[in-house]
């Protein structure tokens, strides 16, 4: 059963992880190199990365 603007529940939760997985990195990933942490900013990537597949797996 689809919602009025076409979107499923599930829908809105991948989206709901994605923007959070993109939140992390934008928070890792500078200061990652505000701090000079490699470990820091490699968290951040692979953060974004994770949003970034996820969307392309995840297509509603």
């Amino acid at each position: 059963m689809t919602r009025p603007d076409g979107r499923l529940p599930s829908d809105h939760s991948v989206r709901r992880h994605s923007i959070g997985l993109v939140g992390g990195a934008c928070l890792a990933s500078p200061l990652g190199l505000v701090l000079d942490s490699m470990w820091l900013l490699g968290a951040g990537a692979w953060l974004l990365i994770a949003a970034v597949l996820l969307e392309l797996v995840y297509r509603p």
